[in-house]
């Protein structure tokens, strides 16, 4: 293969694990014939003299080997062949070790993707792709991967010429207040839930998700370690955090849980405060209120509750974790305080640390009007 100056490559582009059919692609100029030196189709035809858009259906094997196996070898341009073997890891594992043993270079997929393109948003976009856990957020890393970022930052870098510095402001401005949102999308936004011990927190984390994550016992103190449970609440991704009730203990167990709640409490996105409707003290619950005003504060069992009084200052909800009273509202507000701005389809939204740390230093660039540096960021912003 020394006599080629592009190397031929091999790449799983299938997840590594069980599944029906695992795919192997083999690009550059001696994808077919190393296709054709393992493979032989069941009509007789070589992958070399099947036309582009061919399928064949036929065994692979090595020379020493007794049995070969059955699989879908794809003829799909004349540098790129694409392999349709049995899914897993093993059948896919040993295909590549034939390939290599030939001559070919065997890489990761994120290595292919990379390779294959030259706009490094574009690559990341794709890159990141199968770390999106929902539908909705799959759908905005396919716009950055289809260009929307990338055009934008064109845009921005043409404005730049023309020396509209304002305008490329505004943008840079608009983009960067998308990167908290970006980062989520394949990243969960995290939710801890707290308040004073048996208020119903693990009651409410279960109601939520759908299912007893958390253990739940009618006595104080139950829950001494940070529970976690991810799901998606319309459509978005979200990591609750179930942790212990906060109060004076002398149970070094539970003060190890207690210490850990109040540190998920300062990284979380969004702090659920629960308070308990048939012990409502309103001293502690205005003080709650003017600690952690920008938690949603919610009164919990009110399904137990006679005359319930909910204070108008704060914002302030009533759910019964038994009856599921109040949740929808709840999980419609907990939406409203995490995103409460949506970006529309085909929007461009930066959604790595890269690309959020390189607007960061365009936009300063920007400011200080040294434009020659922030063309060069955009450069380095595109380039692979």
């Amino acid at each position: 293969m020394s006599e080629f100056t592009t190397p031929t490559t091999a790449a799983v582009l299938t997840p590594p694990a069980r599944g029906a059919i695992a795919t192997v692609s083999v690009q550059g100029p001696e994808a077919v014939a190393l296709a054709d030196r393992f493979f032989t189709s069941l009509g007789k035809i070589g992958v070399c003299d099947a036309n582009v858009g061919r399928i064949l259906v036929g065994h692979w094997q090595a020379e020493d080997e007794p049995i070969g196996e059955e699989l879908v070898v794809a003829k799909l341009a004349p540098e790129l062949v694409e392999i349709h073997c049995h899914g897993g890891v093993q059948a896919s594992q040993r295909i590549l070790k034939h390939l290599a043993s030939a001559g070919c270079q065997v890489q990761s997929w994120q290595s292919r993707t990379t390779s294959e393109h030259a706009d490094a948003i574009i690559a990341e976009a794709k890159l990141e792709l199968p770390q999106a856990v929902t539908s909705q957020a799959a759908l905005h890393l396919l716009d950055q991967a289809n260009g929307a970022l990338t055009r934008e930052i064109v845009t921005i870098g043409n404005l730049l010429d023309n020396a509209n510095f304002e305008v490329a402001q505004e943008k840079l401005d608009h983009l960067l207040s998308l990167a908290p949102f970006g980062r989520h999308l394949t990243q969960p936004w995290l939710i801890v839930i707290a308040g004073p011990p048996n208020v119903g927190k693990s009651s409410l984390l279960n109601k939520i998700v759908g299912y007893d994550r958390a253990i739940v016992l009618d006595m104080p103190g139950t829950t001494r370690d940070v529970l976690h449970a991810t799901t998606a609440l319309d459509g978005w991704p979200v990591q609750f955090s179930d942790t212990a009730g906060i109060r004076v203990s002398d149970d070094e167990i539970e003060q190890a849980g207690i210490a850990k709640a109040k540190v998920a409490l300062k990284t979380a996105d969004l702090a659920i405060v629960m308070h308990d409707a048939t012990d409502l003290k309103p001293d502690e619950l205005d003080q709650s209120l003017k600690e952690l005003p920008a938690a949603l504060h919610v009164v919990n069992k009110i399904d137990l509750a006679d005359d319930l009084q909910v204070p108008e200052s704060g914002e302030m909800l009533a759910t019964s974790a038994v009856t599921g009273q109040g949740v929808p509202e709840l999980i419609s507000s907990i939406v409203s305080h995490l995103i409460p701005n949506v970006p529309q389809a085909h929007e461009p939204i930066p959604f790595t640390s890269r690309q959020i740390d390189g607007l960061r230093q365009l936009h300063q660039q920007v400011q200080q009007r040294q434009i020659d540096d922030a063309l060069q960021t955009i450069q380095t912003l595109l380039k692979a």
